[in-house]
């Protein structure tokens, strides 16, 4: 009988992820065991308040506030799921150069650190892994090395957030945001402070790790056009379902010409037909466009301690390191800004010189109307450029905008 490998982990945070891993590891620790041969124990646990109760299964004088002290554990692997760039990205560079395996769920490490961090892991001869960074439960990351092989995907798109699409799921139900919110908190999909969930920063670094790996684009250089859910969330979800489709927030990039990348993330009216509007509460959903019959899709839930736990947990139990981007030798991608036109979705409180406005900035509205929210107009294809003019000339007058972009073909589009 194979002699199992006893792997000492030294945890970085244990809030809702790094709590969430350690009951998992508890409470699977018979079947890790008989199926990986290995045997996991916590060494050290790195939090604020060592005091606090937390309800996890290990000793408490395994906490610590002391960095330094946690650093110096004796540990195989150190596990970060405090989020956040600092002391994260401390905690990284000292774990990889000491020559263990550095695992985390923090995709804003990733995204501001992630090629730095990969070149010091080569260097030492370590492994560097985030499978959890991105998708959570969905296999974002694992899928994109798995096509390393292959050509680079025409585009990712994908609804990366699994807070902000509870939320505008619920919003759909009739509940107004601030109850939206609250449930989400309610059920660990959400912090306190989820202003990061919802104008789209958490979906862009998640976006730009995809990048990285499946174009080579390091992730800090991504261009990320990002348009925020608020204000106006509960305005944009009714109107999107006025026109017909339903409204997500979406995070793409896509090849244009040669060898350019551009990235968006922003409210988006999808068909109500696709699969974007058939993703409900916290799942999320990544279409993968290699040239096949369909895209390639991968989904799961993108939010809450089980899905990252279990992600992280499938970290853990990778044996070897990881490809982190795509090889040298490849085509070489650039960053660029997102020129592509597009329709549209424009609603103000007011509006009267919405339409005087447009116009003088080349942009055409097809249609307009009026309720007691205010004002709306769909717009004809036009590039960002041109809407982002008229929305700052808007604002400027102190008149509240809210923007998505509209993929509804003319057949989708409802006569209102």
């Amino acid at each position: 009988m194979t002699p199992k490998r006893d792997v000492r982990l030294a945890l970085a945070g244990c809030g809702v992820v790094g709590g969430g891993l350690v009951r998992l590891l508890h409470d699977a620790r018979d079947e890790i065991a008989s199926r990986f041969d290995v045997n996991f124990s916590v060494a050290s646990v790195l939090v604020r308040n060592p005091t606090r109760e937390r309800h996890v299964p290990i000793a408490d004088s395994l906490f610590t506030s002391d960095l330094d002290a946690f650093l110096q554990t004796d540990a195989d692997v150190v596990v970060e799921a405090i989020g956040g760039e600092q002391p994260a990205e401390t905690i990284a560079s000292a774990a990889l150069r000491s020559g263990r395996k550095f695992i985390t769920a923090n995709k804003e490490l990733i995204a501001g650190a992630g090629d730095r961090l990969c070149n010091l892991a080569r260097e030492t001869g370590t492994s560097l892994d985030f499978g959890a960074a991105v998708g959570a439960s969905a296999p974002v990351i694992s899928t994109l090395r798995d096509l390393l092989g292959a050509s680079p995907p025409r585009s990712i798109r994908g609804i990366l957030n699994g807070t902000s699409n509870f939320v505008i799921t619920e919003l759909e139900r009739g509940v107004d945001l601030e109850r939206a919110l609250d449930a989400a908190r309610e059920r660990g999909l959400a912090e306190a402070d989820c202003s990061r969930d919802l104008d789209g920063r958490d979906a862009a670094a998640k976006l730009a790790i995809s990048a990285w790996i499946a174009f080579g684009i390091a992730p800090s250089a991504l261009c990320v056009r990002r348009t925020s859910l608020l204000p106006g969330l509960p305005e944009l979800t009714r109107a999107a379902a006025g026109l017909g489709g339903r409204l997500r927030l979406l995070a793409e990039c896509v090849q244009v010409d040669t060898n350019r990348i551009v990235a968006s993330v922003e409210p988006t009216v999808v068909s109500a037909a696709g699969g974007f509007a058939r993703t409900l509460g916290e799942e999320n959903r990544i279409e993968i466009d290699q040239g096949w019959t369909t895209p390639l899709t991968v989904s799961g839930p993108g939010a809450g301690a089980e899905p990252t736990a279990t992600a992280l947990l499938g970290d853990l139990l990778r044996t070897s390191p990881p490809p982190n981007a795509r090889g040298a030798d490849g085509k070489v991608f650039v960053a660029a800004s997102d020129a592509r036109p597009h329709r549209w979705l424009l609603l103000t409180r007011h509006g009267s010189a919405l339409v005087q406005r447009a116009v003088a900035r080349g942009v055409t509205i097809e249609r307009s109307w009026a309720d007691s929210t205010g004002i709306g107009a769909l717009t004809s294809r036009v590039e960002w450029n041109r809407v982002e003019d008229l929305a700052d000339s808007l604002r400027a007058s102190n008149e509240s905008v809210a923007i998505a972009r509209v993929e509804l073909s003319d057949a989708e589009v409802k006569v209102q």
